[in-house]
């Protein structure tokens, strides 16, 4: 399915699908990342202070065909939180502040939470980039007796019947059906 991997794309433009790239670039004191198409700048996505670690500014978590995930991770565990930007204006269309499960890049699906550090009456949001429908699905129970929730879950298998996640608790991995 997904990743989150770090990589270091900042050195360069990010290229996305449809002919829209991540352009980086510096000023004296600040780093900033564009959306561009062509010569034509859409917007600013992001900007940090000089030197700050590029993951910290964002990245590229999945490339939809008129959609990205752009993920700002700040390490120790902390949660991803992420925008789910529409390339052709720029804007993020999820709720702010929402944080990275996983995704299905293929199927153009994203598996969220609304919050960073969820609860029990918390739910996931799993998003149909194409089609902008959402659905909520309770988070395991069993999940919520160790730190890291959204990093410990996985989309296993999705149609159009169907999620299906992993997910990790007290070492052990186990699996969950939910009927969509």
């Amino acid at each position: 399915m997904g990743s989150t991997n770090d990589l270091a794309p900042y050195d360069y433009d990010t290229t996305l699908k449809g002919g829209y790239t991540i352009s980086f670039r510096v000023d004296d004191s600040l780093q900033y990342l564009y959306l561009k198409r062509g010569d034509k700048t859409i917007t600013a996505l992001a900007l940090t202070s000089k030197g700050m670690l590029y993951k910290n500014l964002g990245y590229v978590g999945a490339d939809f065909t008129h959609h990205f995930v752009l993920v700002h991770s700040f390490g120790s565990g902390n949660p991803h939180y992420i925008e789910l930007i529409k390339k052709s204006n720029g804007k993020n269309v999820i709720k702010s502040g929402a944080a990275w499960i996983d995704v299905d890049e293929e199927k153009e699906y994203l598996l969220y939470s609304d919050n960073a550090v969820p609860d029990k009456k918390d739910k996931m949001t799993l998003y149909n980039v194409k089609a902008g429908q959402k659905q909520l699905f309770n988070f395991p129970i069993d999940i919520f007796a160790q730190p890291e929730v959204l990093n410990r879950i996985q989309i296993s298998k999705l149609t159009d019947k169907q999620l299906e996640i992993t997910y990790e608790v007290e070492n052990r991995i186990k699996t969950i059906l939910y009927s969509r």
